[in-house]
């Protein structure tokens, strides 16, 4: 449900038709045959994508998508954004990565310290790695609060039938 509020909120955000992504999404996922016109298209959305998730700075992406396909700079903005709303934004996951990569040096430099007997730089290193993988944090969210049972709770009656009415429908259409 939430995934397709956002994937709505994001057709919005690029001023695309709602139809133009499903009929690839729906591909990729149960295997609907696309036309040989929307076959060359994703054929560009993966290779600018390609591209994207091989870390190339955006304004390269660009100019090979202009270069290579003979577009507009504004046709190649609209394929590197639908590329990435259709395959998923890579930002994230790299960031991640690179942090179990720091997070593995630090192990491995901890190791090597021990070997040669520094205690104090393998103590250090090793707590650099529990740092990166969150160790130290204290977890948030784990249970109720208990401060929220102390306060009594805020209960309004009314008797108009029309005030309930009005706030259900205010609500479903929030909801929508």
């Amino acid at each position: 449900m939430a995934k397709n509020k956002s994937l709505s909120r994001l057709k919005k955000s690029l001023q695309i038709e709602p139809d133009k992504l499903d009929k690839f999404l729906d591909y990729y996922h149960s295997g609907k045959p696309l036309a040989d016109t929307d076959m060359v298209m994703l054929e560009r959305y993966r290779k600018a994508w390609s591209w994207y998730s091989l870390g190339r700075p955006f304004d390269s992406i660009l100019a090979m998508l202009m270069k290579e396909y003979g577009l507009q700079e504004r046709q190649c903005r609209y394929i590197i954004a639908e590329a990435v709303a259709i395959h998923g934004n890579i930002n994230q996951v790299d960031r991640d990565g690179k942090k179990v990569a720091s997070a593995n040096f630090f192990r491995m430099v901890a190791n090597m310290a021990l070997m040669n007997g520094e205690w104090d730089a393998a103590t250090r290193a090793w707590d650099k790695a529990d740092h990166m993988d969150g160790l130290h944090e204290e977890e948030t969210g784990g249970g109720w609060d208990p401060d929220a049972f102390s306060k009594p709770g805020k209960f309004v009656f009314i008797n108009n039938v029309n005030v309930l009415q009005q706030h259900l429908k205010n609500q479903m259409e929030d909801d929508e």
